[in-house]
């Protein structure tokens, strides 16, 4: 946590000084879309806010915050109570984190009215997860109990900080005065071994 409030302290005096020192458009916009996390197993959502500032005339330098939020039934597993009535005793896994990424962006197309260009993110993450490492069921057969048994092992931390990079393409159009619409795919690593690839809307305002 201290390291997460080292980096943000830093980034804010970044921004201070390309303020300071440069008198360029800088922007604010609301992402969120859809992703999946893992090896395309477990689909959710991604959602965040990104603050833009313009470094030169294709180049951006991007800071931002971003939350995820993934579920999926795992593990299904239904019987019949001495009563006969069905009970479902499937596992549901959610998997959960936030983020904060910093880095540039770089505008391929750059004209009044659209833009194109690829991101570059480092980024910092927390995340947590119920997922399990290892399941087995025992049977009433084995048991002699009227109903399955489960052993679910940990292996793995449920929390976890990691440090990653993400790759990001973006297309957006202005419209209005200072308005614009945007479409983005991205990818992203971390040193948690988790990959998660997204695909998003952003709406934002120029200042």
């Amino acid at each position: 946590m201290n390291r997460i409030i080292k980096i943000l302290f830093c980034l804010s005096i970044t921004i201070s000084t390309l303020q300071a020192q440069n008198n360029s458009e800088f922007n604010l916009e609301f992402v969120a879309g859809l992703n999946t996390h893992g090896t395309g197993d477990i689909p959710g959502y991604q959602f965040g806010f990104i603050y833009g500032q313009s470094v030169s005339n294709k180049l951006h330098l991007q800071i931002g915050f971003e939350g995820t939020l993934n579920d999926k039934p795992d593990f299904e597993l239904f019987y019949e109570n001495q009563s006969g009535n069905l009970i479902d005793a499937s596992l549901h896994t959610v998997t959960s984190g936030m983020q904060l990424i910093f880095g540039l962006k770089y505008n391929f197309v750059q004209t009044t009215n659209h833009e194109f260009g690829v991101s570059l993110l480092p980024l910092v993450r927390y995340q947590a997860t119920s997922l399990s490492d290892s399941y087995d069921t025992l049977f009433p057969a084995i048991t002699d109990l009227p109903f399955p048994v489960r052993n679910i092992i940990r292996i793995e931390p449920g929390r976890t900080f990691a440090v990653g990079a993400g790759l990001r393409l973006g297309y957006s159009c202005n419209f209005g005065n200072s308005l614009f619409l945007g479409i983005n795919g991205g990818f992203q690593g971390d040193t948690n071994e988790d990959t998660i690839v997204s695909y998003f809307l952003s709406v934002g305002k120029k200042f």
